[in-house]
């Protein structure tokens, strides 16, 4: 078994105003490439990309801000949870006045 408190994880920053906790990292479970937490300032975007062979599933915890995936835009809002397929395009990006706060997890195929 693995226990952690978030406040005890290191934070990497992801470009100004983007910081990830690493909740798992690659290896920790079999094929789940990363367990993460990201926090992003108002305004923040993590630009459009996307992985050959990883689903991602997503869960906004708090905050509001934008996903677009494919070129077509939703609202991200507390509760919201969403899965990027392989190959798709996506970006989020933090809301205008308040701060974003995402729960991840990266699974290789």
């Amino acid at each position: 078994m693995r226990l952690h408190a978030l406040q005890d994880l290191p934070v990497t920053a992801l470009g100004a105003g983007i910081e990830k906790r690493m909740l798992a990292e690659a290896g920790a479970v079999p094929h789940v490439m990363q367990f993460v937490r990201a926090t992003f300032a108002p305004g923040q975007v993590a630009p459009a990309h996307a992985h050959a062979d990883w689903t991602e599933i997503f869960y906004v915890e708090s905050g509001e801000g934008l996903l677009t995936v494919e070129g077509e835009t939703h609202p991200l809002r507390p509760g919201a949870t969403f899965l990027v397929e392989p190959g798709e395009r996506h970006e989020i990006a933090g809301g205008s006045t308040s701060e974003l706060v995402v729960i991840y997890v990266s699974i290789r195929h």
